[in-house]
């Protein structure tokens, strides 16, 4: 039997349109880190910024109407990477909370943990290998760290999330890390060597996105850092200078709103 050809083509734009599409969200938390990814109905939030971030993401969240999580994972126990966490824990239910197993004595750590405790958050570890829980389509691969060290930054918890034929790589501070991806959260909001040490020494990524606040004591993004992304190609968006940035993928392609 043979079909009439506008049906094959509306038959073809309904395969393509029943892929789920993914969202990352790379807030704007000043001087922090925080990234939230959606996908089929499922929510994993990466970092929570600064103590201060909590009334900027927690809107944010209402704004998408999300209600929960169904994953929380710190990267390392660093204030601008879980200050934010526990007015996220208050505010939400949360699954399930993984980090890499280091500890801190900053009491923002400390109280992390207490409101874990209390409201009885399931808890993993996760380290080089692991594979964190998300959909079905979607893989969230661990890609370090093997062993913990004393380098609180380099031992931070580095995801390669594959989406279809899309690779987008998480490293949290670690500026040594490397992964093959389309799309890097530049690690340590851009610090030098951010982008030599680690991420441009294999494929290089098409699109950086540096989270930093805007006229940081740091002066990042370091000038060696911009050099050599630009010297490299990378197209490069920016917290400071963007806001909030939404990166969308169908599994085939990617782009940002």
């Amino acid at each position: 039997m043979k079909f009439p050809w506008f049906f094959l083509i509306v038959l073809f734009l309904v395969s393509i349109s029943s892929a789920s599409p993914l969202s990352v969200h790379f807030f704007d938390v000043g001087q922090g880190d925080s990234a939230l990814i959606e996908h089929d109905g499922h929510i994993m939030l990466i970092n929570a910024g600064d103590l201060d971030a909590g009334p900027t993401v927690l809107p944010y969240f209402r704004s998408l109407g999300i209600t929960s999580l169904d994953v929380m994972v710190s990267s390392h126990p660093h204030t601008d990477h879980i200050g934010g966490m526990v007015d996220v824990l208050n505010a939400m239910p949360v699954d399930l909370f993984v980090d890499n197993g280091a500890t801190h004595t900053a009491p923002a750590y400390k109280d992390l943990m207490k409101i874990l405790v209390k409201k009885q958050t399931p808890y993993a570890t996760a380290k080089k290998g692991d594979a964190i829980p998300f959909t079905d389509d979607v893989k969230v691969q661990v890609t370090n760290p093997g062993i913990l060290s004393d380098d609180l930054n380099e031992d931070s918890l580095a995801l390669l999330l594959t989406y279809g034929d899309v690779r987008i790589f998480f490293p949290g501070d670690c500026v040594a890390c490397d992964a093959s991806a389309d799309v890097v959260k530049l690690a340590h909001h851009g610090s030098k060597g951010s982008a030599t040490r680690g991420i441009l020494n294999k494929d290089k990524p098409t699109d950086i996105v540096i989270s930093l606040a805007e006229d940081n004591e740091y002066h990042y993004p370091a000038p060696s850092t911009m050099n050599a992304l630009t010297k490299a190609g990378v197209t490069v968006h920016r917290t400071d200078l963007d806001g909030t940035i939404v990166l969308k993928t169908d599994g085939k392609r990617y782009w940002f709103e």
